[in-house]
């Protein structure tokens, strides 16, 4: 079996794991809900907003205490909060395997390159 097979193979895995398939669940209940999806899609704006003020080196406060204000409303929410939670836990899967697959391949994300 050649590499790509393999890949097809962890794909299909990872199609039918349960930590997938609640986050599918999850994700097609924000999509029947115009409040949560809108929420959702703040969320996430507000996210990259504060990731480009950092990058940029400017002060991100007043939109740090923005997202908190947003993602404190938003855990009132039964459907958004079951979607961050299922996010979650298959952001986590998918981690611990791509950590794996890296360990297994010796990569070193570390980029530390010592002087010899």
């Amino acid at each position: 079996m050649n590499v790509y097979d393999f890949a097809h193979k962890l794909a299909r895995s990872l199609s039918e794991c349960p930590e997938y398939l609640d986050y599918k669940k999850a994700k097609d209940k924000i999509k029947q809900d115009p409040q949560a999806e809108k929420m959702l899609k703040d969320l996430r704006t507000k996210q990259i907003e504060i990731q480009a003020l950092r990058y940029s080196g400017k002060p991100a406060d007043e939109a740090t205490k923005n997202l908190e204000n947003l993602y404190n409303i938003i855990c009132h929410h039964s459907v958004l909060k079951q979607y961050l939670e299922t996010e979650e836990r298959f952001a986590v899967l998918f981690a611990d395997i791509q950590n794996i697959i890296m360990k297994g391949i010796e990569l070193d994300m570390d980029m530390n390159i010592e002087d010899k």
